[in-house]
């Protein structure tokens, strides 16, 4: 029995695949030759890296550009294809690609034959048994091109896809649709995968739970177990990376510097399964919140260091687990080497726990940002608020952890007097990292926008028009297969127009970022004691200010999300004021200087705060 497992364009080339990691050590683990393919990487080599890097970091999702690339390689070229996918899809106004990108498009599309040539003469594909795709975001059309390939010239092998375009109800479209397909796994195949190798090499007929597959003409599906068939994590081996390495090694060299490595504490979402934001569609039909013991995360952290050397680890997960706070992160920072390690969070954390963070060598963070505005945040389900959000964001840039974050609107239930507000507040902002992407809502599949569309306030959805470039199939069936949906309700344009102010100032704003000119505003010492307010933002005046005590104590009042009447209260108490006239005349100044800001009910500081300004004041209280 020998399997091959086919990582296809265009997943990142800076790290392997994590899924075809999984499956080649529980398969080789079963005694069954296992090897993984990263053609992904032949594609950049033969495309360029900037124009790789186009498609994974920059080209819209929404528009589907490497899969249509693919779509005209599979169906063969259209008379008048490319000027209807551009006229219909890349000129779409909200979900389309600027004019500048659109040459990367054609000369994927150009060389998308000669690629697929190379990967199916690269081997003899004859010596599987079984050949297995995984695809997420833009694989899938690039795995049918060369599974059929397969197929038409070895029809002995057996052809498996997985991966989040197949989960639940998707998969089976594409059972159907495509007869050269026999199995799909609809779902997690971390047990099921192995299992299914090894009934093949017993020459079983009995397909694992967990699949789709062929009865003659029909589609069937194993019968799913009463339990849930969720794999035990712990349980789960180190992921085999051995064939990624030796492809960097011999072939491509220059993949070694940036790259990251894909590892998983968690799967699922703690706080989805307490409260679903109505955006989310990541974790499709497996919600259920499931962590690695923190020993088991720290083994094989361990063992894949002993293996691949001090490389940066991006954790998969999509929340990161808080009782790690109390073990896995503790232990972490103990130790006196750290590896670099990437999570994504829930913007609810303390600064003590943000601090934590950094100590524990998780120096980047998709902090769970997507809002400044509370009554948006209510809309998502985010169970934050927007001053919650602010100070992580300004704790993480103190602590020295780079934090992702990004600004969505277009819900059919927000306030849309709540942009005035947001756009008011990013501009006091701008000493801050700046978000990565401003953005209408996307809709996907499995998330509550979707699923229930019409209660969400939406009067239509219908798959993004890519589908219908990149499938030749009928809409029915696009319904049914789509990931990516566009929509409609009665205030859209509205938000568009309002949105597009947001947008403006940030590419401003990421503009100075990137150039490193978008000023600060910070309290720093200052060389005769005591402290110095420092504001030289890039859209506003540039001031500086020695620091009063009563200024001090009411910054360090709201360096957490606090009430008015609390911080003045704190600040009272801190500098022993009888009466508080003086320091609600000094907040009022603050706030309108935009030092402090007002969200809703509570106030949270702007500033930097460095950690000799709390120590100084910790000090004088003893």
């Amino acid at each position: 029995m020998k399997v091959a497992l086919v990582v296809m364009p265009l997943a990142a080339v800076h790290r392997p695949s994590l899924a075809a990691g999984l499956l080649q050590a529980a398969v080789k683990a079963r005694g069954i030759e296992c090897q993984t393919k990263y053609f992904n990487v032949t594609l950049w080599k033969m495309l360029g890296a900037e124009a790789y890097r186009f498609f994974c970091h920059e080209a819209p999702m929404t528009a589907l550009a490497g899969e249509w690339a693919f779509a005209q390689a599979f169906h063969g070229r259209r008379e008048g294809a490319r000027e209807a996918y551009a006229r219909e899809v890349l000129d779409h106004p909200v979900w389309g690609m600027p004019h500048a990108p659109r040459g990367h498009v054609w000369a994927l599309e150009e060389v998308a034959p000669a690629f697929l040539r190379v990967a199916f003469e690269s081997c003899d594909w004859g010596q599987y048994d079984l050949v297995g795709f995984t695809s997420t975001f833009e694989q899938t059309m690039p795995s049918l091109c060369l599974a059929r390939m397969i197929r038409e010239r070895y029809p002995k092998v057996k052809l498996v896809v997985g991966g989040a375009n197949f989960e639940a109800g998707m998969g089976r479209q594409y059972l159907e649709q495509y007869g050269f397909l026999d199995y799909v796994a609809t779902g997690e195949a971390d047990v099921s995968f192995p299992q299914l190798c090894e009934h093949l090499r017993e020459g079983r007929g009995e397909v694992p739970p967990g699949f789709l597959y062929r009865e003659g003409d029909a589609v069937r599906e194993s019968p799913r177990r009463k339990e849930p068939g969720y794999a035990n994590l712990d349980a789960l081996p180190t992921p085999d990376y051995e064939d990624f390495f030796h492809l960097v090694r011999t072939s491509a060299p220059e993949l070694a510097a940036g790259m990251w490595l894909p590892l998983e504490a968690s799967r699922g979402c703690w706080w989805g399964e307490h409260s679903h934001c109505t955006f989310c569609g990541l974790n499709g039909e497996a919600m259920t919140f499931r962590r690695k013991s923190w020993r088991r995360v720290v083994d094989e952290l361990e063992e894949v260091g002993r293996r691949h050397g001090a490389t940066p680890v991006q954790y998969a997960d999509n929340i990161l687990a808080m009782d790690y706070f109390k073990d896995l992160l503790p232990h972490w920072a103990g130790q006196p080497v750290r590896t670099e390690k990437f999570f994504e969070i829930k913007s609810n954390l303390k600064r003590r726990q943000v601090r934590l963070l950094r100590e524990a060598g998780i120096t980047r963070v998709q902090a769970g940002v997507e809002t400044l505005a509370d009554g948006t945040l209510k809309v998502m389900r985010k169970g934050v608020s927007g001053a919650q959000n602010v100070a992580l964001l300004r704790w993480c840039q103190e602590s020295g952890v780079d934090s992702l974050w990004n600004v969505i609107y277009g819900f059919p239930r927000e306030d849309v007097d709540d942009y005035a507000r947001t756009l008011a507040l990013l501009q006091k902002l701008g000493h801050l990292r700046p978000p990565d992407l401003c953005s209408p809502i996307r809709m996907d599949r499995f998330s509550p926008n979707h699923a229930g569309w019409r209660e969400q306030g939406f009067t239509g959805i219908r798959p993004m028009p890519a589908y219908r470039h990149v499938f030749a199939l009928p809409e029915a069936t696009l319904h049914e297969l789509a990931y990516y949906f566009d929509y409609e309700h009665p205030r859209f344009d509205e938000v568009l127009a309002r949105g597009a102010q947001l947008q403006s100032f940030i590419h401003q704003w990421q503009e100075r970022h990137r150039r490193r000119e978008n000023g600060e505003l910070a309290v720093r010492p200052h060389w005769q004691g005591g402290f110095v307010l420092v504001d030289s933002r890039f859209n506003l005046p540039p001031a500086s200010e020695r620091l009063a005590e009563a200024t001090v104590s009411l910054l360090l009042a709201c360096d957490a999300p606090v009430s008015r009447e609390q911080a003045l209260r704190t600040a009272a108490e801190a500098t022993g004021a009888s009466n508080t006239g003086a320091l609600e005349r000094e907040l009022s100044r603050l706030l309108e200087w935009g030092i402090i800001a007002s969200l809703g009910s509570l106030l949270v500081t702007l500033a930097m705060l460095p950690e000799g300004l709390r120590t100084e004041r910790l000090a004088r209280a003893h």
